[in-house]
């Protein structure tokens, strides 16, 4: 298992989105509809550690480039 917010957790949970909507979406349709979630998720979060904050979004932002970057 994963740490919760970690490039490797958003990479496998990047990859289940658009491997679930496949049939539906385009490839980054789909993951630009999991960024703007998890994003939105992130600023709305009442975190007390900003930089805790801007940590998950730099890992979601690696996660999603390393995605595009593949063929499935």
């Amino acid at each position: 298992m994963t740490d919760i917010f970690s490039v490797d957790y958003f990479t496998e949970h990047l990859r289940k989105h658009v491997e679930l909507h496949a049939e539906f979406n385009e490839r980054v349709d789909a993951m630009n509809s999991y960024y703007r979630s998890i994003v939105s998720t992130l600023v709305t979060e009442k975190l007390t550690a900003t930089s805790e904050t801007l940590q998950r979004i730099r890992n979601l932002d690696e996660a999603y480039t390393t995605i595009k970057s593949q063929e499935f």
